[in-house]
């Protein structure tokens, strides 16, 4: 055995030291969940006379047959037909833009104030549609919804009342629930992640007084603070949150239901989960670089806000530095290396908050069931966010790198093709490579690493096992219940 180079020695440590720091700041969340008072915000309730008028867009993208559900769900909103507008923001490419267009002609000829906007030029994405769209109406309140949810008949009821009883409310946001939430294993794992943002990370920053991101649907914006705040921007992938936060540092506020809730489809397959991770967390770094020096040179917030806002951005860059972790503490599991009592205190505490924080993070944000149920599912999530170790530390290595790439939608159904689903093997090739790598590693030069290890290599496998199933499984719909 050697001793360890004291270059590298260090930035392992310094790496694991980050690392503690943000499974600390989840469980500072999880702890503020369960300690802070509830809030609920004030509704008004303006007589029908009064009630403003309201936009609805829907952002659509090669949809398909979500188009028909999505339209009937917001036109059976509750609100008055005349102070209702409705946008169809469809640049889609295939034949989901027949079945808008025709959807549109319909409810136009029943008088519903309905658009439908398509661009052969999808400039900013998603951004881009919202903002074209703005531009053509005046209304004063906007609420967004992708195509996958279906709002209530109360939803605007309910919201617009709250921005009216709040002049400094720049936004509403609402709670996701799930419709194929027992479709599978994966489903439920999926529900028991956004749970946890929703119903802890969420809920514990509106206690808290913090800024509460956009989700980017199932919310209602004032015009006057998207204008106020700049407008939507498409230089990252999460648009939503770089306009929340950038409207936060113009003063104003932001408003969070929990009780509000609207239900969606989740993700069926591996491929597609993975790819809408990746997506998030490069925006997450995106607006990290895009954001954080104006949240520290010229911000409203106290300081201690500041730090937590930054860490809510630069969270998803635990997997670049993971990643990095984890190849310079190679030589030290193999004992090939010797470290530092430091490095040794660090790596244990790093470890026991890197399982504690996230364990006691998912528990909390689940609804009631048996324990067995819980705990698969929390172990699930677990093991299966390990597995995106690599593709979203390539996300993060991208988006500090300046990699500009296109807003890929995430499919919520697997496609109808009859047959079988042409195989790509190169899906989850490179997770599970690394998996069997990462085991026959431990088992040459350390097999009690095994254990260590043992998530973060279940995870790779599983998600790579899992991604190239999807590629020969035979195609079927989504299953929905309502």
């Amino acid at each position: 055995m050697l001793a360890a180079e004291p270059s590298i020695e260090l930035f392992l440590t310094f790496g694991l030291a980050i690392l503690a720091i943000f499974s600390l700041n989840l469980a500072l969340l999880t702890l503020i969940r369960l300690l802070a008072p509830a809030r609920k915000l004030p509704i008004a309730t303006p007589a029908e006379s009064d009630l403003p008028k309201v936009l609805i867009q829907l952002p659509l993208f090669n949809e398909g047959e979500l188009v028909e559900r999505i339209l009937d769900a917001v036109v059976a909103i509750d609100w008055p037909r005349d102070r209702l507008e409705i946008q169809v923001l469809d640049d889609s490419i295939d034949g989901s833009l027949a079945l808008s267009r025709h959807a549109v002609a319909e409810l136009h000829k029943e008088g519903v104030q309905i658009e439908l906007l398509h661009r052969v030029d999808r400039t900013a994405f998603k951004a881009g549609a919202l903002a074209a769209g703005l531009e053509r109406s005046d209304a004063p309140f906007v609420a967004m919804f992708d195509a996958d949810f279906i709002p209530p008949p109360d939803f605007l009821r309910k919201t617009v009342g709250a921005l009216v009883a709040g002049s400094d409310l720049a936004y509403v946001q609402t709670r996701w629930a799930h419709i194929n939430r027992e479709e599978s294993l994966l489903t439920r794992i999926q529900a028991r992640l956004l749970d946890s943002h929703f119903c802890v990370e969420q809920e514990a920053r509106w206690r808290l007084g913090l800024p509460v991101p956009f989700n980017g649907t199932c919310g209602v914006w004032r015009r006057a603070a998207i204008l106020d705040a700049g407008g939507w921007e498409g230089d990252t992938l999460t648009e939503d949150l770089d306009l929340s936060l950038r409207a936060r540092l113009r003063g104003w506020r932001s408003g969070y239901m929990k009780d509000v809730t609207v239900p969606g489809v989740l993700p069926v397959s591996t491929r597609a989960w993975r790819v809408q991770q990746f997506r998030w967390t490069k925006g997450f770094v995106q607006c990290s670089i895009k954001l954080t020096p104006r949240v520290w040179r010229a911000s409203p917030l106290p300081f201690w806000q500041r730090l937590m806002v930054s860490l809510q951005m630069g969270q998803p860059l635990a997997f670049v530095i993971g990643s990095a972790c984890l190849f310079m503490g190679l030589p030290f599991m193999a004992g090939a290396a010797v470290g530092g009592e430091t490095l040794g205190r660090v790596a244990i505490v790093t470890s026991i908050l890197g399982f504690a924080a996230p364990i006691g993070f998912l528990v909390l944000a689940g609804p009631r069931s048996s324990l067995r149920r819980t705990a698969t599912e929390v172990l699930g999530a677990l093991v299966l966010t390990s597995g995106l170790l690599l593709s979203n530390a390539r996300a993060g290595v991208e988006a500090l790198m300046g990699h500009q790439t296109e807003f890929v939608r995430t499919p919520k159904v697997r496609p109808r093709q009859g047959g079988l689903v042409k195989m790509r093997w190169r899906n989850g090739a490179i997770e599970l490579g690394a998996g069997l790598g990462l085991l026959g590693f431990a088992l040459l030069e350390q097999p009690l690493a095994v254990i260590y290890l043992a998530m973060l290599i279940g995870g790779l496998l599983g998600v790579g096992a899992m991604q190239m199933l999807d590629g020969v499984l035979l195609s079927k719909p989504v299953e929905t219940r309502h």
